[in-house]
């Protein structure tokens, strides 16, 4: 008998939930959790003309550019692209014709505080 926590999950497209993201113009769908390591999985939607400010991560994220194109300080993202950043390597997003990401972090979300680097300044 095959034990649920040893199968390989699915989450089909059309089941997928999205939610109001943390920025204006994002939306957000939880795909996959470990609370107990502390490791998520999800896809973050940017709408165009959208923008994140500049920000760093306590930890590792790793990110894949499933479509649309995007700005990380003065590099360029297109689909199919991958970024890894962590710490101090510090970003701001933009995107003038919408993108979708693919995202891994190894830190819990709700309990970073997720502010903009020049807020964090003052």
């Amino acid at each position: 008998m095959e034990n649920a926590q040893n199968k390989h999950k699915i989450i089909p497209k059309e089941e997928m939930v999205w939610e109001e993201g943390i920025y204006e113009g994002t939306e957000m769908c939880y795909l996959w959790e470990d609370p107990d390591l502390e490791r998520y999985v999800f896809l973050v939607r940017c709408h165009p003309g959208s923008s994140i400010p500049m920000h760093d991560h306590p930890r590792r994220e790793i990110a894949y550019l499933v479509e649309g194109e995007v700005r990380l300080n003065e590099d360029v993202m297109r689909k199919g692209d991958f970024l890894t950043a962590a710490g101090a390597q510090a970003h701001d997003v933009y995107t003038e014709t919408g993108c979708t990401f693919l995202i891994y972090i190894d830190y819990n979300p709700s309990k970073h505080r997720f502010e903009p680097i020049e807020s964090m300044q003052k």
